[in-house]
C-alpha cells in the first residue's frame, strides 16, 4: 500500500499539496477499518520521506523551486549540519547568506509542507505500533549526507528503535523500488524464507563508496534493503541462498547518460551543439563519469569472467549495477551481451539510484530463488524472463546509450535543444516519442537474439514503447516472452 497515493494522490502531489495533516490523515483512516474488517490479511505500507530536490526545476516540485531549488537544497544541508554543531564558521556564514536570499514566504510555505508530511509519517509509526500495519517502510527519496530530510529520517529511525519496531518498520534511502521490496517481503513471509546473500564487488574499495543519492556506503545500503525481506549477509558463498554481484564505483558514481559522450568525445557534437557541449564539459558529473570509465581500480573484464564462472556453477546469481547513477555501466553491458549465459541471471538492474537498483534486484532475485526451489511454472518463467529483458533494454540500452543519442541527435534534428524536461507541446512530444520507438525497436533486436540463443526463450516481443511523462528521462514499454 503506497500511502502517498492514498493520502495525497501520488508521490508528486505529496510534494506540492497544501492540505493540512488532519485532511491527509482523514483519508488514511479507511486503513484502520480494513484492519478491523480483515484482521488476518497482512497490510504492508510505505510512506516516502519528502525529498529536497537539488536542482532548479519545478517540474515535480512547487513553482518556486524553479528559482530557488539549488539554494534550498544547499541551505537544507547547512542548516542540518549546523544543528548538529558540525558546521564550520565558513559554512555557518554560507547558511546565513543563503537564508537571506530565500524569500520568507517560500521558506515558510516549504517548511509547512515538510512538517505536515513528517507528522503523517510519525502517525504511521503510531499505527504500526497499534497493529494497523504489519510492516511500514519509510524510504528517503533522493538522499544526501545532510539535509532537512535526513534529520527527519534520523528522528524516525530513532523512534523505530526506541519503540521496539525494528522488525516491523525501517527508514532507508530509496523510493521507486519499494513496491518490489514489499511484494518480495510478502512472498518471503508466505514461504518462511529469510534470504541470505553473499555480495561480490567489482572493486576493492567499492563496499565503502557513498553513491550520489544515498547517506551510507553501498555495503550498508545493501543491509538496509535486506531488512524488509528479513534477509542477512551470508558469511560465505556456500552459506548463501544466492550471490549478488555488485558493479560499484571505484571512486565516485558517474552519470549514466554521459558515458556515450565520454567514450566518443564531446568534440563530435561541439559544432552542432556548442551550448550543450559547453555545459557538459563544465559539469563535474561528466568528469566523474570519464574517470570511472577509465579507472584501473576496478576490472569489468574480471567481473564478467567471475560472473560467468559462477553462473556455470548453477548457484543463483543476481547482478546489481550501481557504478553510474541513472543508467547501467555501458562498458560492462557491452561485455555482458556477448554472453547468452547472462539470461540465466536470477536478477539484473542498473537504473536510477543505487537504492532503486539494489531493492529491485533483491526483490527479483528472492522471487526467482523461491520459484526455482518449487519448480517455476511456465507463467513464472515467462514473467521472470520478461522482467530481465525489460531491465536490460531499459537500464543498459536506453538509459546508458539510446537516451543520450536522442538528446544529441534526434532532438536537434527535430529542431529542439537537448533536454530531459517535459515536452509541453503534444506534437513535439509525439515526434520525439516516435524517434524513441525507432531506437528501442532496433536495440531490442540483438537482445531478443541473445535470449533465443541462450536456449531459454523461443521468442521475445516488445510493444507499446512510449514516453509516459512526455520527457526522455524515463521510457515505458511492454515485453512478452515465450519461454523454451
Amino acid at each position: 500500500m503506497a500511502l502517498d497515493t492514498l493520502a495525497y494522490g501520488g508521490l508528486i502531489p505529496s510534494r506540492t499539496s497544501a492540505e493540512s495533516s488532519e485532511d491527509v490523515l482523514g483519508r488514511l483512516t479507511l486503513l484502520r477499518d480494513l484492519r478491523v474488517a480483515y484482521p488476518q490479511q497482512p497490510i504492508l505500507a510505505s510512506s516516502v520521506v519528502l525529498r529536497v530536490s537539488r536542482v532548479n526545476s519545478s517540474e515535480e516540485e512547487k513553482p518556486y523551486w524553479a528559482a530557488h531549488g539549488s539554494r534550498m537544497f544547499r541551505l537544507s544541508c547547512l542548516e542540518h549540519k549546523a544543528g548538529l554543531n558540525e558546521a564550520s564558521p565558513a559554512e555557518a556564514a554560507e547558511r546565513d547568506a543563503l537564508r537571506a536570499q530565500i524569500p520568507d514566504d517560500v521558506y515558510i510555505d516549504y517548511h509547512q509542507g515538510r512538517a505536515r508530511n513528517h507528522a503523517v509519517n510519525r502517525a504511521m509509526l503510531d499505527w504500526t505500533a497499534e497493529g494497523v500495519f504489519d510492516y511500514l517502510l519509510l524510504p528517503q527519496d533522493d538522499t544526501a549526507d545532510y539535509g532537512w530530510n535526513i534529520a527527519e529520517a534520523r528522528s524516525l529511525q530513532a523512534a523505530i528503535r526506541s519503540r521496539g519496531l525494528s522488525d516491523r518498520a525501517i527508514t532507508y534511502p530509496g523510493a521507486d523500488e519499494i513496491g518490489c521490496l514489499l511484494l518480495a517481503r510478502h512472498a518471503c513471509q508466505q514461504a518462511g524464507f529469510h534470504p541470505s546473500v553473499c555480495p561480490r564487488y567489482s572493486g576493492a574499495a567499492s563496499p565503502g563508496i557513498l553513491t550520489a543519492y544515498e547517506d551510507r556506503p553501498i555495503h550498508e545500503l545493501l543491509k538496509a534493503h535486506l531488512a524488509p525481506l528479513g534477509g542477512i549477509i551470508a558469511p560465505s558463498s556456500e552459506a548463501a541462498d544466492f550471490l549478488l554481484f555488485i558493479n560499484a564505483p571505484a571512486h565516485e558514481q558517474g552519470i549514466g547518460e554521459y558515458q556515450w559522450l565520454a567514450a566518443h568525445g564531446l568534440e563530435n557534437i561541439r559544432e552542432r551543439l556548442p551550448a550543450y557541449a559547453g555545459e557538459v564539459a563544465k559539469d563535474k558529473g561528466f568528469l566523474r563519469t570519464r574517470r570511472e570509465m577509465e579507472t584501473p581500480h576496478r576490472s569489468p573484464e574480471e567481473f564478467v569472467r567471475a560472473l560467468l564462472h559462477t553462473l556455470a556453477s548453477r548457484q543463483p546469481v543476481a547482478l546489481a549495477d550501481v557504478a553510474f547513477v541513472n543508467g547501467a555501466d555501458l562498458i560492462l553491458g557491452d561485455m555482458l551481451v556477448q554472453h547468452p549465459e547472462i539470461v540465466g541471471l536470477a536478477a539484473y538492474g542498473g537504473w536510477n539510484t543505487a537504492g532503486n537498483t539494489l531493492g529491485t534486484v533483491l526483490a527479483q532475485a528472492v522471487l526467482r530463488v523461491l520459484a526455482l526451489r518449487r519448480g517455476p511454472t511456465p507463467e513464472q518463467q515467462a514473467a521472470h524472463l520478461a522482467f530481465l529483458f525489460l531491465r536490460l533494454l531499459d537500464d543498459y540500452a536506453y538509459q546508458a546509450r539510446e537516451r543520450t543519442l536522442c538528446l544529441v541527435e534526434d532532438l536537434p534534428a527535430l529542431g529542439f535543444q537537448p533536454t530531459e524536461e517535459r515536452l509541453e507541446d503534444p506534437q513535439q512530444a509525439e515526434a520525439v516519442e516516435a524517434k524513441v520507438r525507432e531506437r528501442l525497436t532496433r536495440a531490442a533486436v540483438p537482445l531478443r537474439d541473445l535470449f533465443i540463443r541462450s536456449g531459454r526463450a523461443r521468442d521475445v516481443s516488445v510493444s507499446d514503447i512510449h514516453l509516459p511523462w512526455h520527457r526522455l528521462f524515463e521510457v515505458g514499454f511492454d515485453v512478452q516472452v515465450e519461454p523454451s
